[in-house]
């Protein structure tokens, strides 16, 4: 049986040891700003850096707590809604953000990001698929 999908974007990402990085905007309230993250089916959620929250004027105490378990060890982190917009694509979404600076990279994770979309990869030719989930 022989499955067939369709997608309304494409994206030619950087071929980088790094791993999948794309460009989006996170807006909260009025304010919006430019970021990168690194796309992590393996992370449960989305996590970006205190800079990008400070920079949207996120006071990031006032949000729902969560410990992380990473490599690093243990990372603090709030949530908070904002809007993801993604190569002309925005929704709503339940990110979290670190609690202190220096956040070594964002993460588009599963819950809060991924779970948004179709995505189709095809790492080889280095570029990501996608269209918005509608269920």
């Amino acid at each position: 049986m022989q499955h067939q999908l369709s997608f309304e974007l494409a994206y030619r990402y950087p071929d980088d040891a790094s791993g999948i990085t794309i460009p989006l905007i996170l807006q909260y309230g009025e304010l919006s700003t430019p970021t990168t993250a690194k796309v992590d089916s393996g992370a449960d959620l989305c996590l970006f850096s205190n800079e990008t929250a400070q920079r949207l004027g996120i006071p990031v105490e006032d949000g729902i707590p969560i410990v992380l378990d990473s490599l690093g060890g243990p990372l603090d982190a709030y949530g908070h809604e904002v809007v993801i917009q993604i190569f002309g694509l925005a929704f709503y979404s339940f990110v979290y953000f670190s609690k202190y600076p220096n956040l070594a990279r964002n993460l588009f994770g599963r819950l809060g990001g991924i779970r948004h979309l179709r995505l189709g990869l095809v790492d080889y030719d280095s570029m990501i698929y996608l269209h918005p989930y509608n269920s």
